[in-house]
């Protein structure tokens, strides 16, 4: 009997059946296999009922693929299990029962597969996978929790924290025996990790751990131990661990103590702030809510900033007055999303000294406090955002960039129009084409830009939906678009293109049709045109996107296959026949790759 046909067939039965029946209509490597199973039946009539069942399964609905499918894998799993042997040698033994409670989900095997590989491999893109899946909520799933719980020992500290704090919480205390069974006391980072979850999912129960690891632990597993006190009872030990060498145990100490925010921490952090250590001393404790932790942060802003102010022309080349110069910034960086009156007075009062401060400031320190100063009026009310847009024109780019923000926040559409478009038409005129015009015509456009959407969003961690985009883009006043066309800025069009714009669609397909005509390598832009032309309703958009699928082939640049796949469910269901099709002309690995988003698109209901 020939067993590799069948090895084949076998093969393919158990990728679609990860995939999904419903792609399994016209697969073309399960039409390959139909010849030489007919050949084979010549002789052996079991392959001739192997072919017939191959074929039923090829030329399956979408409503008939499950049961053919089903059909053709109980024929071959049945006809190879007469081929090999069953069982194991050796004695039995009783398997420990952990995750009580946590059962499968209705996840695809395709997604589950992605994920163990994500969780446990190396390579790039791992960190995207994982987060593109959360929107999925695979988790919590006993046939990820291994691979979760491995991933804490990986060595790429992005994917191994994404795990500690937003994947393996989900699984609650049912996890706590497979934990336990690997943390080690005197381990590293991972081992710390661990520490960690087990605190968010038993917090109470876990409080030994935390007493031995204070005593006894490794520098790493000690410090996750002191960042986890948050008890009255607690106080002294950050106190005596506030006085720390080490830098991590202090800091760990005093975030605990910020957390904490009663007055005998807040005492212990105020002393901190008015010693005579560096601020850095005391960085932890800087972020904490309690009034009188914040009275002590105006203080001494007021304090450093008269100081810097009233230094001499000679003083301020020493080193005491560069150090200065940096505690400023910091204290300023400890008003971060405040919004108390006192915070805001302070800020306006610092605004308003903000050229003294800076002609002040040592020419020797990269610590420059107006930036701080305009970076937390951002964070304030209307009134306080209000002076920022009103002084646009006197600032620095930076500044700039902040009042720009600062206005879409206040939300007037047609104001803010009216008070920045000049900067785009200043920086694009021929007569005053000049550097600095040209940057903050950039600057302007970029920051729209990210407010509708983050350039490069299929790559990043941003994921936001698309009804969100779409609302942001329609927030903004039309006549930006138009500019954006006077001008060709592709900055400002990829956002703000919209549906029904015929001149904003001609200008996307145009560009598409450029970048596609490369030789050698994808623009790095790509996937932001091609959203834009979805996002946008343009009227050609499943071309133009399998014009990309065609030209990635070209390229041989699989990576991108990711950036597709991500668009594909985002079509009509009705265009999921014209992907099927495209399978069979593309190398397995990116027909691989498709595979999943076709069945998303298959799947999805015709209102979406």
């Amino acid at each position: 009997m020939s067993i590799a046909v069948l090895g084949q067939v076998y093969n393919e039965v158990r990728r679609l059946s990860i995939a999904g029946s419903s792609v399994a209509s016209g697969d073309f490597r399960l039409q390959k296999l139909i010849a030489p199973l007919e050949k084979s039946g010549e002789k052996a009539p079991v392959f001739k009922k192997v072919a017939e069942a191959v074929t039923r399964l090829v030329e399956s609905t979408e409503k008939t693929s499950a049961e053919a499918l089903l059909d053709l894998s109980t024929l071959v799993n049945a006809i190879l299990y007469t081929q090999g042997q069953t069982g194991l040698e050796g004695e039995l033994e009783p398997v420990t029962l952990v995750g009580t409670g946590i059962l499968p989900k209705r996840t695809p095997s395709s997604i589950l597969k992605t994920l163990n590989i994500a969780l446990t491999q190396a390579g790039s893109g791992r960190l995207e996978v994982i987060q593109e899946s959360l929107r999925r909520e695979p988790f919590p799933d006993p046939r990820l929790l291994e691979s979760a719980i491995d991933a804490l020992d990986g060595t790429y500290h992005e994917v191994s924290d994404l795990v500690e704090e937003k994947i393996l919480p989900q699984y609650g205390m049912a996890i706590i025996p497979l934990l336990r069974e690997k943390y080690d006391l005197k381990g590293k980072a991972a081992d710390a990790r661990r520490l960690s979850v087990l605190h968010r999912v038993d917090p109470e129960g876990t409080k030994p751990l935390i007493h031995e690891a204070l005593e006894d632990g490794s520098k790493e597993v000690k410090i996750e131990a002191i960042s986890k006190l948050r008890e009255p009872t607690d106080l002294p030990f950050l106190i005596e661990q506030s006085k720390a060498k080490a830098a991590a145990v202090r800091d760990a100490a005093f975030t605990a103590l910020a957390e904490i925010e009663s007055p005998e921490a807040a005492e212990v952090i105020v002393q901190g702030l008015t010693g005579k250590a560096s601020l850095n001393h005391v960085r932890g404790g800087l972020t904490s809510r309690h009034p009188h932790v914040l009275e002590t942060i105006i203080s001494e802003i007021r304090k450093s900033s008269q100081k810097i102010t009233t230094a001499s022309p000679a003083d301020r080349k020493l080193k005491p007055h560069v150090n200065e110069c940096e505690r400023l910034c910091g204290l300023i960086d400890a008003l971060a999303e405040r919004t108390d009156p006192q915070t805001e007075a302070l800020l306006i009062e610092l605004f308003s000294q903000r050229d003294q401060i800076t002609k002040a400031e040592s020419k020797d320190t990269v610590y420059r406090s107006e930036p701080k100063i305009l970076q937390r009026m951002n964070e304030c009310t209307d009134q306080t955002r209000e002076l920022l847009i009103q002084e646009h024109a006197s600032l620095d780019e930076t500044g700039l960039q902040l009042a720009v923000m600062a206005a879409m926040q206040v939300d007037n559409p047609k104001r803010f129009y009216d008070l920045f478009h000049g900067y785009i038409e200043n920086g694009k005129s021929a007569s005053t084409k000049k550097r600095d015009a040209r940057n903050k015509a950039d600057l302007i456009a970029t920051t729209i830009r990210n407010h509708v959407e983050y350039g490069h969003r299929y790559w990043h961690t941003d994921r936001t939906s698309e009804n969100q985009i779409a609302t942001r883009r329609d927030a903004i006043d039309p006549r930006w678009l138009d500019l954006a066309l006077k001008h060709d800025e592709m900055v400002l069009l990829i956002p703000l293109a919209r549906p029904g714009h015929k001149k904003s669609h001609d200008r996307l397909a145009a560009e598409m049709k450029k970048m596609l005509k490369s030789a050698k390598r994808p623009d790095y832009q790509i996937g932001d045109v091609l959203s834009a032309i979805l996002r946008s309703d343009h009227p050609q958009k499943v071309d133009l996107v399998i014009e990309t699928i065609h030209a990635m082939v070209k390229w041989g640049h699989a990576y991108y296959f990711y950036m597709i796949s991500d668009l594909i469910p985002r079509l009509s269901k009705s265009e999921a026949p014209r992907f099927e099709a495209l399978l069979a002309e593309l190398p397995d690995a990116m027909a691989d790759r498709l595979i999943q988003s076709i069945a998303e698109l298959k799947n999805k209901s015709e209102a979406s």
